[in-house]
């Protein structure tokens, strides 16, 4: 395959994790959502946290592709780097548009966040491939993930004097406090689930993203990327479950086992994919979820930003509710068991945003930063 090519697949997984994100992020009640479409409370990992790290994944997979097809047409280090840096600062700043949405207290702003945290993945990972060796990538990958095993769970945490991972006394928590300070989410006050020092292990899963897209490329046939792609993701899942034993499976803080584990599923669900959709030509039965990844900023952006905006509006039934909140409420009140309404929501503002992808995959519309 040449590196310049697209993948069907690649854009399809994209635009299932897009739809993952809306779906798990708009639920009609918070206090009623299906337990497989929401977060662990702190160890484990439902499919809800597989989203973020596919995406990391997906995303140092593409860039590897693109950045190799920048090589061929001639762009040299320079040029590389402006557009790397150039998309990142675009990503933080409007990460930073929707934190501060609807300006009314910035004093308290959180600096960090998803699309932040994309956007620092997407530089670091940009600076690797432009300026490092192969070797380079792997061991700086290994020497993270490794360092951020002994940080947590053998030096004694300053808040405790001991180690810990408790969320509210981990070394992790104790960085964003002492710097990011009263900048924290405000749902996670002692520690942002983005915060700065699980930001190092998630760029390992760009950087696996990275590495298993360059051993792509270096097979000729089919059948033998599938199997690369289905071995490897094999491997680094059966690894990140054995190190679970040690260092567990936490979202919140991008543990080394949650890295590997993550990477490996999105490994294997890139070979399922590339085998049924590039393999079997059956591009035209994904279309939907290829709409989706193909302006997966775009739609993810747009969906943050509209449903803080219909948080704004407390106007409808009686008891002045929100539209979100009056839409459960009334499947409720007509026989709808809570899980069901709140899923009802989700889907519903889904397909708003179906449309929208629709709209712009047949105009052929991609918006790129």
């Amino acid at each position: 395959m040449a590196s310049q090519e697209r993948l069907s697949s690649l854009d399809a997984l994209r635009g299932l994790t897009i739809i993952g994100m809306i779906i798990v992020n708009n639920p009609g009640s918070w206090t009623a959502a299906y337990p497989p479409l929401c977060h662990s409370e702190w160890m484990g990992c439902t499919p809800t946290d597989l989203v973020f790290p596919f995406f990391l994944f997906i995303m140092g997979f593409s860039l590897f592709l693109s950045t190799q097809h920048r090589i061929m047409r001639g762009d040299s280090k320079s040029t590389l780097f402006w557009h790397v840096l150039k998309r990142s600062a675009l990503i933080f700043l409007i990460g930073l548009i929707l934190n501060a949405f609807p300006f009314n207290n910035i004093s308290n702003l959180r600096v960090l966040g998803v699309l932040q945290r994309i956007a620092i993945v997407n530089f670091a990972c940009g600076l690797f491939l432009i300026y490092s060796t192969r070797k380079t990538r792997i061991y700086s990958g290994l020497i993270i993930l490794i360092i951020y095993w002994v940080l947590m769970c053998f030096v004694p945490s300053p808040l405790t004097g001991y180690p810990t991972l408790a969320y509210e006394t981990n070394w992790a928590a104790w960085l964003d406090q002492n710097i990011l300070g009263r900048h924290i989410w405000e749902y996670m006050p002692k520690m942002d689930p983005e915060g700065i020092l699980s930001t190092f292990p998630a760029m390992v899963t760009g950087l696996l993203g990275i590495e298993i897209a360059f051993l792509f490329t270096k097979q000729s046939d089919q059948r033998e990327k599938t199997i690369l792609l289905l071995l490897i993701g094999f491997i680094l899942t059966v690894t990140g479950l054995a190190w679970g034993t040690v260092f567990p499976l936490i979202k919140k803080l991008w543990t080394s086992s949650y890295v590997l584990y993550t990477a490996g599923l999105a490994s294997m669900t890139l070979g399922a994919f590339y085998w049924l959709i590039d393999h079997y030509k059956k591009e035209k039965s994904v279309w939907l979820l290829t709409a989706f990844g193909k302006n997966p900023l775009v739609l993810y952006v747009g969906s943050e930003l509209l449903i803080m905006i219909v948080w704004q509006f407390h106007v409808f039934g009686a008891a002045r509710l929100s539209l979100n909140d009056w839409f459960f409420q009334f499947l409720v009140d007509v026989g709808a068991s809570p899980m069901n309404a709140s899923l009802a929501w989700a889907i519903l503002y889904l397909s708003i945003w179906a449309v929208v992808a629709i709209i712009l995959f047949k105009r052929k519309i991609i918006v790129k930063l």
